[in-house]
């Protein structure tokens, strides 16, 4: 059975250009209030691939959880259906080189990639685990393994050259002799590079494209490990392989490095590790967490309940954990979400909420889960989310990390209160962050009248001049339709937002 049967068996070519252009349009950690379903319908309506200049893209920073910001895209909408349409057209031969690159598999090598996920618009989800269909090779690989090496690629995606895109699938000479665009595989390269201003160094991080053009390419380095004899798993650019000796891993890092070099990737040998076995299937800390002894629970109309010394108990010791770690902030995110699954007695509740809100302010990667694991799961009241976000408001402005003045501001639409004591147009203008300036705008909107929001529509009229496409989605949202670029223009006059309707 081919390793990559979802590449060629459960995904259409009108399943992934939908997949993609409603569902990889906008990164996930970022506001929900991004939607580009309606977009698709009208892509449908056109003759693609449109014939546009290459284009710039929205910058937007989202915080890791080693509390470093990771730079995120969104990019022009009309030369991403451009690029979808052109993955979507030569999907065949693509699953033909997907199965020429792993027909020899003996598991599947790739364990993040696009595939269809029940009841998802989208193809590609960051923190899915591993698929059952995918298997559990690591409790085969593992039992004549007495090291693991851990690697990963210096930069991925900021390091991909697009050019390597065809090298990889029809090969570096004759890609060199055929650079007619008229070829399929010169065309993908030509409408990956108009994402990025026409650049041919970097993919954009956050359209979910960019994760199956680096599919294309590191499945060929795959191809030649596995070759050599390598066992491995591979989350996008991060590499477990596992080995007999000491002296293997470090020869695998050199032959891992010079598969990545014939496609201009370098290893990132400042992260590559040599961990003796035996070790935990999965991260140390996770088990931890996992195996934590939750005692005294008792029932409260039927559903499992934990105490305030419980919960307390639980929260400190995910904390030493983290500093443990090294700080690493996914062990908090980690903890969140058990102690979502279990209800909580009143004075839990509140000791909880107390330290998330404490938490937060001292970690923002926390930010992106606690709608969904706090706010959610333990009813949280709108008094208590409005201090929250004010505070978390408060120290983006402080600090200059957008992303959370956006959270502060999106939690305010979506449950309804207004932000105290806040200069929200001033602070959004003054910092040029497009997803800012957007969540603003419409916060704004909402509460202000119309004469307030003239500051807004003259920095859209001075960023259509000089920047249309680094604040492509705040100039469409906030101009009338007869002033934008005729692309856009029609788009507008039908009344076609990218915004979901509960914020409009």
């Amino acid at each position: 059975m081919n390793q990559y049967s979802f590449y060629s068996n459960e995904i259409t070519s009108s399943e992934l250009f939908d997949g993609l252009v409603s569902g990889g349009l906008f990164a996930e950690k970022m506001p929900s209030i991004f939607c580009s379903k309606k977009f698709l319908e009208h892509s449908k309506t056109l003759i693609l691939p449109l014939t546009i200049k290459p284009t710039d893209y929205i910058r937007y920073s989202s915080m890791r959880n080693i509390n470093i910001p990771r730079p995120l895209a969104i990019p022009e909408p009309f030369a991403y259906i451009n690029q979808c349409h052109i993955l979507s057209e030569n999907w065949p031969k693509l699953q033909t080189h997907f199965r020429d690159k792993t027909k020899n598999e003996n598991f599947k090598v790739s364990r993040i990639h696009l595939r269809k996920l029940k009841n998802k618009d989208y193809l590609f989800e960051m923190n899915y685990k591993n698929s059952f269909k995918d298997g559990y090779p690591e409790q085969d690989i593992v039992i004549r393994s007495k090291y693991i090496a851990i690697a990963d690629i210096s930069n991925c995606f900021p390091s991909i050259y697009s050019h390597s895109i065809t090298w990889s699938l029809v090969g570096k000479n004759y890609s060199k002799k055929n650079r007619d665009e008229s070829h399929w595989f010169n065309q993908l390269d030509f409408y990956t590079r108009n994402l990025k201003y026409g650049e041919t160094n970097g993919v954009l991080i956050g359209p979910h494209s960019s994760n199956l053009i680096s599919e294309i390419i590191l499945t060929s380095v795959d191809l030649e490990m596995q070759k050599l004899g390598y066992q491995y798993v591979r989350n996008i650019d991060d590499y477990t392989c596992y080995v007999k000796s000491y002296e293997e891993a470090e020869k695998f890092f050199l032959n891992l490095s010079e598969q990545l070099k014939k496609y201009e990737l370098v290893l990132n040998y400042k992260k590559s590790e040599i961990i003796p076995l035996p070790k935990a299937s999965v991260q140390n800390w996770v088990t931890k967490l996992n195996h934590f002894n939750f005692t005294d629970i008792y029932q409260v109309k039927g559903k499992d309940t934990i105490n305030t010394k419980v919960l307390k108990g639980f929260l400190d010791y995910s904390i030493e954990l983290m500093l443990s770690e090294g700080s690493n902030v996914a062990i908090l995110n980690y903890a969140i979400k058990i102690i979502a699954k279990w209800n909580l007695e009143k004075n839990s509740k509140t000791y909880l909420i107390k330290q998330i809100h404490h938490l937060v302010l001292l970690y923002p990667y926390l930010i992106q889960i606690i709608e969904d694991f706090v706010f959610e799961p333990h009813s949280v009241n709108k008094k208590t989310i409005q201090e929250i976000a004010e505070d978390i408001y408060d120290y983006g402005v402080s600090n200059n990390i957008f992303e959370a003045c956006s959270y502060g501001i999106y939690w305010a639409l979506k449950y309804d209160f207004k932000l105290e004591n806040i200069s929200i147009k001033e602070d959004s203008i003054k910092s040029l962050d497009c997803v800012f300036l957007i969540i603003s705008y419409l916060y704004d909107r909402k509460h202000q009248r119309k004469i307030y929001l003239k500051e807004y529509v003259d920095l859209a009229k001075e960023l259509k001049k000089d920047d249309f496409d680094r604040f492509w989605i705040y100039v469409y949202e906030v101009l009338p339709w007869d002033v934008l670029p005729i692309n856009y223009k029609l788009m507008k006059k039908s009344e076609l937002s990218f915004i979901k309707s509960d914020y409009q």
